[in-house]
């Protein structure tokens, strides 16, 4: 029997399974950094076009998508970064500069990329010169399936540049970098003036097709169809030219292990085109209803709209406490709806409150229709596997929001695309969360290692189907800290606001 008469074997929910169990499973890193890849791909033949830097008050379509663009994956800041051991203390040696992006990634490695069909092109977005490389000539918004929208932006995930690091792990984070990924669009889009809407239910294949890209070394995570407040005239004819050639050497393929087989599984079949949204799905699940106290949050007041970006602190935070007001407002943006139809149950809150004003410390879990939290047990930090970054951050930390959901609730409906779709929604609320943070002067930082079986136990999740999906640290930033930082963005005119290297260490 070969591998693949084995893999149309499985049943649905198989492939998640044994990828679970392989997480579990993970020993310590090995990571062999003269294996890694670059962090941003180029098409070095390709025609360009140059975007401005500031958009100007009847900017066009591609200067739209242009600041969209930079607002999801461009360089915003410059960081001098004195050198820390892994608690977050000085560890002496030179100073490093490192460039900063708008969102977050696992290891800082980015491995997302972006293409976006206009009426002009298919273009991919080189972030390190701020341009747009033409892929493919005509008109290829049709391609998408998507009716009337004024641009397609297309989200992929190049596989090894987050798995010489992380391994199978790296797909998780993948898939949560690209929820991540769609909320910074919708806030972005808001503030630009642009209609952004998630589509998660795209047959891949098809996109992956027109963008020339065999769907092991890269492949197409989520799109967006965009709406610009300027008509371009609406879709054009294609032109089946032929691409252009990205740079080399390409990225080693996922050919093997559990995350492959679990990629390979969420792949859609069936006619082409999309498939129907927003997702028919029952809701899935909740876990228990805990019976500990309830404490009732204030009203939640509206986060003020400012520039996307977060404040993501690299060693831990004042140790004062958080206003119970800004707390119920990071709660309610975590649990705005979910991106492409999903079912609001897809995931659950938990909380982790440490130092917050007004509500005793202890693990609780939120109930968005009543604004409310019913304590599950005590506040103790998960005694698991932690990073040591993780338990220093954890003692200056005011409150962990953690995402739970049950990883094979609607595995009958969708398959193995399952865990996907829910890692993708767990992404989105965490930086949803993050942004309000950000907007009320707080900081926030994602630590993937505080979703495991110690924290399970901590929330009364143990012995039942649900597990955290990951961990969003909140806090008060430090005011004085081991970095300098020289915003990017706050300087005018339409040249680059600072001569950056090439690459992002």
């Amino acid at each position: 029997m070969t591998a693949n008469d084995r893999e149309r074997r499985l049943m649905p929910g198989d492939a998640t399974r044994r990828y679970l169990a392989a997480l579990r499973e993970r020993g310590p890193l090995d990571v062999r950094w003269d294996r890694a890849p670059t962090r941003h791909k180029r098409y070095p033949e390709a025609a360009r076009v140059t975007l401005p830097w500031r958009t100007t008050a009847e900017p066009s379509p591609e200067a739209l998508a242009g600041a969209l663009l930079r607002e999801l994956l461009g360089f915003d800041r410059l960081v001098w970064l004195h050198q820390l051991d892994e608690e977050g203390a000085a560890a002496g040696g030179a100073p490093m500069l490192v460039l900063g992006r708008p969102a977050p990634s696992g290891g800082a490695l980015y491995p997302i990329e972006a293409y976006v069909a206009l009426a002009g092109g298919l273009y991919h977005y080189d972030p390190v010169h701020h341009v747009l490389e033409l892929v493919r000539g005509g008109d290829h918004r049709p391609v998408s399936g998507l009716p009337e929208a004024g641009g397609v932006l297309v989200l992929t995930a190049v596989f090894w540049r987050s798995m010489f690091k992380y391994g199978d792990f790296g797909y998780r984070l993948m898939c949560q970098e690209t929820g991540v990924l769609l909320a910074q669009a919708q806030a972005a889009g808001a503030r630009l003036g642009i209609g952004v809407r998630a589509h998660l239910g795209l047959r891949e294949a098809d996109l992956e097709c027109v963008l020339g890209l065999d769907g092991r070394r890269e492949a197409v995570m989520a799109a967006l169809s965009l709406t610009f407040p300027c008509n371009d005239g609406g879709p054009g004819e294609p032109v089946h030219g032929e691409r252009a050639r990205p740079s080399s050497p390409p990225p080693l393929p996922l050919v093997g292990g559990p995350a492959a087989l679990l990629h390979r599984s969420t792949a859609t079949t069936g006619e082409p085109g999309p498939l129907p949204e927003p997702w028919t799905l029952p809701e899935p699940p909740e876990p228990p209803l805990p019976l500990g106290a309830r404490h009732q949050l204030p009203d939640a007041t509206p986060v003020p709209q400012v520039r996307v970006s977060r404040t993501s602190p690299p060693a831990g935070y004042q140790p004062v406490p958080l206003p119970l007001a800004d707390l119920a407002a990071i709660l309610a943006a975590a649990r705005a709806p979910h991106p492409g139809g999903l079912p609001e149950a897809t995931v659950t809150i938990y909380l982790l409150a440490l130092r917050v004003d007004g509500l005793p410390p202890a693990a609780y879990r939120y109930h968005p229709a009543t604004t409310t939290l019913t304590s599950v047990g005590p506040p103790d930090p998960p005694p698991g596997p932690l990073h040591a970054n993780t338990r220093a951050a954890l003692r200056t930390a005011a409150a962990a929001l953690i995402p739970v959901g049950d990883p094979l609730a609607a595995v009958e409906q969708v398959g193995d695309r399952w865990y996907r779709l829910q890692q993708i929604a767990a992404g989105a609320s965490i930086h949803r969360a993050a942004l309000a943070a950000f907007a009320l002067g707080r900081a926030a930082r994602i630590h993937s290692d505080g979703a495991n079986d110690a924290t399970d136990q901590v929330l009364g999740l143990a012995g039942t189907p649900f597990r955290s999906l990951s961990l969003l640290l909140l806090g008060t930033p430090l005011t004085r800290g081991p970095s300098l930082v020289r915003d990017l963005t706050s300087q005018g005119g339409d040249q680059p606001p600072a001569r950056a290297p090439a690459t992002n260490p």
